[in-house]
Protein backbone atom coordinates (compact mmCIF):
# COMPACT_ATOMS: atom_id res chain seq x y z
CA UNK A 1 0.00 0.00 0.00
CA UNK A 2 2.81 2.33 0.75
CA UNK A 3 4.06 1.93 -2.82
CA UNK A 4 0.58 2.57 -4.21
CA UNK A 5 0.26 5.79 -2.20
CA UNK A 6 3.65 6.95 -3.39
CA UNK A 7 2.72 6.23 -7.02
CA UNK A 8 -0.54 8.20 -6.61
CA UNK A 9 1.40 11.12 -5.17
CA UNK A 10 3.95 10.99 -7.99
CA UNK A 11 1.12 10.86 -10.57
CA UNK A 12 -0.59 13.87 -8.99
CA UNK A 13 2.66 15.79 -8.98
CA UNK A 14 3.24 14.89 -12.61
CA UNK A 15 -0.30 15.97 -13.49
CA UNK A 16 0.26 19.27 -11.66
CA UNK A 17 3.57 19.75 -13.46
CA UNK A 18 1.92 19.05 -16.83
CA UNK A 19 -0.78 21.63 -16.04
CA UNK A 20 1.85 24.21 -15.08
CA UNK A 21 3.76 23.59 -18.30
CA UNK A 22 0.55 23.77 -20.37
CA UNK A 23 -0.47 27.01 -18.68
CA UNK A 24 3.02 28.43 -19.26
CA UNK A 25 2.90 27.47 -22.93
CA UNK A 26 -0.51 29.14 -23.33
CA UNK A 27 0.84 32.29 -21.68
CA UNK A 28 3.90 32.21 -23.92
CA UNK A 29 1.77 31.89 -27.06
CA UNK A 30 -0.50 34.73 -25.89
CA UNK A 31 2.49 36.97 -25.10
CA UNK A 32 4.05 36.25 -28.50
CA UNK A 33 0.78 37.13 -30.23
CA UNK A 34 0.49 40.40 -28.28
CA UNK A 35 4.14 41.18 -28.98
CA UNK A 36 3.61 40.56 -32.69
CA UNK A 37 0.56 42.85 -32.73
CA UNK A 38 2.51 45.54 -30.87
CA UNK A 39 5.38 45.35 -33.38
CA UNK A 40 2.90 45.61 -36.25
CA UNK A 41 1.16 48.65 -34.71
CA UNK A 42 4.52 50.28 -33.98
CA UNK A 43 5.70 49.68 -37.55
CA UNK A 44 2.45 51.19 -38.91
CA UNK A 45 2.84 54.22 -36.63
CA UNK A 46 6.43 54.74 -37.73
CA UNK A 47 5.42 54.56 -41.40
CA UNK A 48 2.62 57.06 -40.75
CA UNK A 49 5.11 59.43 -39.08
CA UNK A 50 7.53 59.06 -41.99
CA UNK A 51 4.80 59.83 -44.51
CA UNK A 52 3.68 62.82 -42.46
CA UNK A 53 7.25 64.12 -42.27
CA UNK A 54 7.65 63.70 -46.02
CA UNK A 55 4.46 65.72 -46.61
CA UNK A 56 5.74 68.37 -44.18
CA UNK A 57 9.09 68.52 -45.97
CA UNK A 58 7.34 68.93 -49.34
CA UNK A 59 5.15 71.70 -47.93
CA UNK A 60 8.14 73.48 -46.39
CA UNK A 61 10.04 73.25 -49.69
CA UNK A 62 7.07 74.70 -51.57
CA UNK A 63 6.66 77.50 -49.01
CA UNK A 64 10.38 78.23 -49.17
CA UNK A 65 10.13 78.68 -52.93
CA UNK A 66 7.15 80.97 -52.48
CA UNK A 67 8.93 83.01 -49.80
CA UNK A 68 11.95 83.38 -52.07
CA UNK A 69 9.70 84.59 -54.90
CA UNK A 70 7.96 87.01 -52.56
CA UNK A 71 11.33 88.32 -51.39
CA UNK A 72 12.29 89.00 -54.99
CA UNK A 73 8.99 90.78 -55.59
CA UNK A 74 9.37 92.87 -52.42
CA UNK A 75 12.89 93.86 -53.44
CA UNK A 76 11.67 94.89 -56.91
CA UNK A 77 8.76 96.80 -55.39
CA UNK A 78 11.16 98.55 -53.01
CA UNK A 79 13.28 99.68 -55.95
CA UNK A 80 10.20 101.00 -57.76
CA UNK A 81 9.09 102.89 -54.65
CA UNK A 82 12.58 104.35 -54.25
CA UNK A 83 12.54 105.52 -57.87
CA UNK A 84 9.04 106.95 -57.41
CA UNK A 85 10.07 108.88 -54.30
CA UNK A 86 13.27 110.05 -56.02
CA UNK A 87 11.08 111.36 -58.84
CA UNK A 88 9.29 113.64 -56.40
CA UNK A 89 12.59 114.94 -55.08
CA UNK A 90 13.93 115.79 -58.50
CA UNK A 91 11.01 117.83 -59.79
CA UNK A 92 7.90 115.72 -59.83
CA UNK A 93 6.95 115.13 -63.42
CA UNK A 94 10.39 115.03 -64.92
CA UNK A 95 10.07 118.45 -66.63
CA UNK A 96 12.97 119.81 -64.72
CA UNK A 97 11.10 122.96 -63.68
CA UNK A 98 10.90 123.88 -60.05
CA UNK A 99 8.55 126.23 -58.32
Amino acid sequence: MDLERRMDRVERRLDATVKIVQTGMKMLVKMEKENSEFRKETREAIHALIESQMRTDATVAKLSTQVTALGTQVKALGLKIDRFVDGFRSGGNGSGSRR
